[in-house]
């Protein structure tokens, strides 16, 4: 079983670097069921003390002003325990998504 200070301390850290990535592009691989997993690429809109929003579009690109959008909301303990797992990604990936 795991520190409860070590897990503050890990959850500080999570809530320090999702804040300070706020606005980038991510991607995010949900568990979607026993041994399934969904791999999205979405924007990080807004960061909340308790949670934290990523928009995607309906097609699978990335999001983009003008294109049809829906938002899913996490928390910061769905990336804790590894439920889901987030991954910031840099200009340079970014700019080879788009193509």
């Amino acid at each position: 079983m795991s520190d409860a200070f070590t897990d503050v301390a890990k959850m500080k850290k999570i809530k320090e670097d999702i804040k300070n990535h706020e606005g980038g592009l991510v991607s995010m691989t949900l568990e979607n069921g026993r041994k399934r997993q969904k791999d999205k690429i979405g924007r990080l809109t807004e960061v909340y003390p308790s949670l934290f929003i990523v928009e995607y579009t309906q097609d699978g690109s990335i999001p983009v002003e003008g294109s049809t959008t829906y938002v899913e909301s996490y928390t910061y303990s769905d990336i804790l325990t590894e439920k889901n797992l987030i991954r910031y990604l840099t200009d340079e990936e970014a700019a080879e998504l788009k193509g």
